[in-house]
């Protein structure tokens, strides 16, 4: 089969029949970054084709944050205007209007001939998501990997994730998100981000030890809280749609799960997920942002990417899965004196997986 510059090669192209346009940031990064990964891949099997026929022309292209410590500022630093967007590129639509809402922070600090900058920091009282650039004095491979710690003062327990990609050889970029597990938004985060170490997968996990540090303090964006009533129950699970939150870019809903004892004693887990579309057939992507409780009884919240101003509607439907617990797919250890010690598997009656949907929860929006 031939491959895409094969497949150009054979195109006859009349120059006169297209025009250039401008393109942003954005767009620019993706076609660099999708150009570098067919370019490694090819070296890998025959070497870079010499003939390619086309070619991509590319054409140049609030909030307040308070600085509680302000590392060295470098505003230049930044490689993509949009991080949110490059990252998620086009994977679920979440982070779309995140960067038009976000405070553009851009400090950077500088250990160990790397510096680390803290692009942009959007706050939406339940979540804090942060965006950053590097630029290595040496190439970190394809995928490292920083660890890191972010901490939201007086925030009991929090759940995170990140995200990093290589842009150039010596350049990336990343996300790193942090959620507040208590039932209550709060107005205004203090945060401290850390990274003590960046490790590399593609170098025998060579470790690159540092310390880059930044503090600052985030307003949540504006909100509008809408409680709900909302329910539906089916075989011992019942599904609670207790408040929902909208914000400019986004919406939070918070829900519980409640499973009757019939059930808990059948099974070892049971996941609750959610599915949110609208009454113009919108159907919205979404994101967990953890949640709490004994492993049966919970409380969650999940951010879903911005409503649509026209919907006067929201059709929720609980997923619902039983499952059991095998040495397969499950293992939990415990520390003792003697070193780790794993924790056998109850036993209970449930086998496999049961999967089933409950009835939708129908929340009237107000205009």
């Amino acid at each position: 089969m031939k491959d895409i510059y094969e497949l150009l090669n054979d195109i006859d192209i009349d120059e006169t029949e297209y025009e250039e346009i401008e393109i942003d940031e954005l767009e620019k990064a993706r076609v660099k970054k999708a150009l570098r990964k067919s370019i490694r891949q090819e070296k890998k099997v025959k070497g870079w084709k010499k003939n390619v026929a086309a070619a991509a022309i590319l054409c140049g292209l609030s909030v307040t944050a308070i600085g509680l410590t302000m590392p060295a500022y470098a505003g230049s630093i930044p490689v993509i205007g949009d991080i949110f967007r490059f990252l998620d590129n086009g994977r679920t639509g979440l982070y779309d209007d995140y960067k038009e809402y976000s405070t553009e922070i851009n400090m950077t600090d500088d250990s160990n001939g790397i510096k680390v900058t803290l692009n942009d920091a959007i706050f939406d009282g339940k979540t804090i998501s942060l965006t950053y650039s590097i630029v290595s004095e040496h190439d970190l491979g394809d995928n490292p990997i920083i660890e890191d710690s972010l901490d939201i003062k007086g925030v009991g327990s929090q759940s995170g994730s990140a995200r990093i990609s290589k842009v150039d050889d010596h350049q990336y970029v990343g996300i790193v998100t942090a959620s507040n597990l208590d039932r209550d938004q709060v107005d205004r985060a203090k945060i401290k981000w850390e990274i003590d170490r960046i490790t590399l997968p593609d170098q025998q996990f060579k470790e690159i030890n540092g310390s880059w540090k930044f503090a600052l303090a985030l307003e949540a964006t504006e909100r509008k809280d809408v409680i709900s009533e909302g329910s539906s129950e089916l075989k011992g699970v019942k599904v609670n749609i207790g408040k929902i939150s909208f914000t400019p870019m986004s919406f939070i809903v918070y829900y519980d799960q409640i499973i009757s004892k019939e059930v808990s004693n059948k099974w070892h887990a049971v996941d609750v997920e959610i599915e949110i579309r609208d009454d113009l057939g919108n159907l919205y992507t979404g994101e967990g942002n953890g949640g709490s409780g004994d492993g049966y009884n919970m409380s969650w919240s999940k951010t879903f990417e911005k409503l649509d101003e026209h919907a006067s509607k929201l059709f929720i439907t609980p997923h619902i899965m039983f499952r059991e617990h095998t040495a397969e797919n499950f293992g939990s250890v415990e520390m003792t004196n003697d070193g780790p010690k794993e924790i056998p598997i109850p036993e209970k009656p449930g086998k496999g997986k049961e999967e089933f949907v409950l009835e939708d929860i129908v929340i009237e929006l107000e205009k």
